[in-house]
């Protein structure tokens, strides 16, 4: 993969949405991944950032708690990627063992990205937010947690972003 400026990185309001990327953390000895559909990027504290939001009830939940870095993987989306990644727990199946993507390490920055991915976002993270501890002043917000977990909000600075040979 080429290391590219992030000025070039894809549209803020629809990467997340159409794109789906595919957060992976690691808790030192086991590596875990899924699909995130809601994140975003932008300029925080004097730094470019990625905010991304996963669920407490998620397997990878507990990976990302204990990952000072992980990675959003950017790949092509098919039908078994989404339902791998997308609809299935690493607590039952290991998922990169079921599918057609592999996982890659990072030596310098310890972290785990997938090797086929078009693009990937290698990040910190910088604070993390409880959604349930949060003031919400629309009454859907608070429907949308009815009977579900909330989410955990983390805020990355990208250290890192690179896209793959055949899309520079």
């Amino acid at each position: 993969m080429i290391k590219k400026d992030l000025k070039e990185f894809s549209n803020n309001f629809t990467v997340f949405k159409d794109e789906c990327p595919i957060l992976t953390c690691s808790d030192g000895k086991d590596v875990n991944a899924m699909m995130v559909n809601w994140g975003g990027t932008g300029y925080l504290w004097n730094k470019n950032v990625c905010f991304v939001f996963v669920r407490k009830d998620r397997y990878t939940y507990q990976f990302s708690e204990k990952a000072k870095m992980f990675s959003l993987s950017f790949v092509n989306l098919t039908d078994d990627i989404i339902d791998v990644f997308g609809k299935q727990s690493g607590k039952d199946v290991d998922k990169f063992k079921i599918s057609s993507l592999h996982k890659c390490y990072d030596v310098d920055n310890n972290v785990y990205s997938i090797a086929e991915a078009n693009k990937v976002l290698k990040l910190v993270k910088l604070a993390r937010i409880d959604l349930e501890n949060s003031t919400y002043y629309n009454d859907n917000i608070i429907d949308f947690y009815k009977d579900r977990p909330y989410h955990v909000l983390y805020i990355c600075e990208i250290k890192q972003y690179l896209v793959g040979e055949e899309n520079e």
